[in-house]
């Protein structure tokens, strides 16, 4: 899968179900407030400046301050029909990714963080409002699996992305890991399993659209109550895309996240259906789709780039190589006429006797049982000789005279030419 297609799977699930948590007001908290803090300090507003000094603009800068402010100081804000719009706003560029407009009393945070991608952001969200209203998103958890154990030993060995590799959990396992204990210790029972199928389905869509309609979807809601009259909604979104390495091998990324929602018991199902609302009605900023264009379209042409260099030197390093193959192999040639010159040459005494067996007839063998040469009849693929100098010519590669009874136990070795 194009990391653009990843990216984009990883921001609507954010969107989504950030979009899906709700709050509680602060005159009562009605859960361990640690519980609430570990990720409320994810996205305090004097972190969010802090990503202010990376803007290349400063009007950028400005801009993404201004509307900050106004949203989140403010219960105005912008208004239609007792909506207030809420802008993402990419903190390396300022630009607004997408915005949607959630009730105005609701008070919403956001913040991006760019764990997967430098320039594309993912974000964290808060969100408060009446009816002890309280919503928020964990960070994204990226993991990879390699099917194969051999392959999954040497990643873990050698590879950067060891950190990350762990096989893909089911769902129960995740919720024992990360909220059960945590629900318990805020005073909340579970009560069971929630499908939520509007959510279902509007997840799918999202992934069709952004061309990840092949990667596995998994959503897992769970509902909880206390005994203050209030219910909480944990829901775990999970993705899985098989990508095939070389030599048949693949490996599976799979990420997730885990989002919350709290609210009374009456507003429960309500609440559940304003942040689905709000989700659906996501507007994507075409200034946005335009600058992705274009970094997708550098990213292109620098990996083009990078690949017409490796290749210039992956020729560069066979051409050198070929160089000095050539001095070797002319170095080899050399060695081996002075060779042939000097064992067979005009004027050699091997030349001579080769002569000599030519117009007798007659090869020069060797014995390695006495060290010595021996004259033979030529025309044998291979001779073998006893003690006594008597000799058989053979043809046959599988015959040996040793295993022969019609030869008296004689004891034959085979001999070879001698020259």
């Amino acid at each position: 899968m194009k990391p653009t297609i990843l990216f984009l799977a990883l921001s609507l699930l954010v969107l989504v179900f950030g979009c899906k948590q709700s709050n509680q007001n602060e005159d009562e908290n009605y859960y361990s407030d640690s519980y609430y803090d570990e990720y409320e300090s994810e996205i305090r507003e004097d972190d969010y400046y802090e990503e202010a000094p990376n803007y290349p603009n400063q009007q950028y800068q400005q801009t993404a301050q201004a509307n900050y402010k106004e949203e989140e100081s403010s219960s105005y804000g912008f208004f239609s029909g007792g909506k207030r719009k809420h802008q993402f706003i990419d903190a390396r560029t300022g630009l607004v990714v997408n915005s949607t407009s959630y009730p105005s009393n609701w008070q919403v945070i956001s913040k991006p963080i760019y764990t997967m991608d430098q320039k594309m952001p993912l974000f964290l969200m808060q969100i408060q409002g009446p009816n002890n209203l309280k919503t928020f998103n964990t960070p994204m958890k990226f993991h990879i699996h390699y099917t194969n154990p051999q392959t999954a030993q040497w990643m873990q060995q050698y590879s950067s992305t060891a950190r990350m590799m762990r096989p893909m959990m089911n769902n129960q396992q995740i919720m024992h890991e990360e909220v059960n204990s945590r629900m318990a210790k805020s005073g909340f029972q579970l009560v069971g399993q929630k499908r939520i199928p509007r959510a279902e389905r509007y997840m799918r869509n999202e992934l069709n659209k952004s061309g990840a309609g092949q990667a596995q979807l998994d959503m897992y809601s769970t509902e909880w109550t206390n005994n203050k009259g209030q219910k909480a909604l944990v829901n775990l979104v999970k993705i899985a895309m098989q990508q095939p390495l070389a030599f048949g091998d693949s490996m599976v990324m799979w990420f997730y996240s885990l989002d919350y929602m709290f609210v009374d018991d009456h507003k429960f199902d309500a609440t559940i259906d304003e942040l689905l609302t709000a989700a659906e009605a996501t507007k994507e900023n075409p200034q946005w789709k335009q600058y992705i264009a274009q970094l997708n379209r550098m990213r292109q042409q620098k990996a083009a780039q990078q690949h017409r260099l490796n290749m210039q030197n992956r020729q560069a390093a066979f051409d050198a190589h070929q160089q000095k193959m050539k001095g070797i192999w002319a170095a080899q040639d050399a060695n081996h006429a002075s060779f042939m010159n000097r064992n067979f040459g005009s004027g050699s005494d091997i030349s001579q006797k080769r002569f000599i067996n030519m117009i007798n007839e007659e090869e020069t063998v060797y014995n390695p049982s006495t060290g010595q040469n021996y004259q033979v009849q030529a025309g044998s693929t291979e001779y073998w000789m006893d003690s006594d100098r008597n000799y058989i010519k053979n043809d046959d590669y599988f015959y040996n005279p040793n295993g022969d009874i019609n030869l008296n136990n004689r004891e034959w070795t085979r001999v070879r030419r001698a020259y």
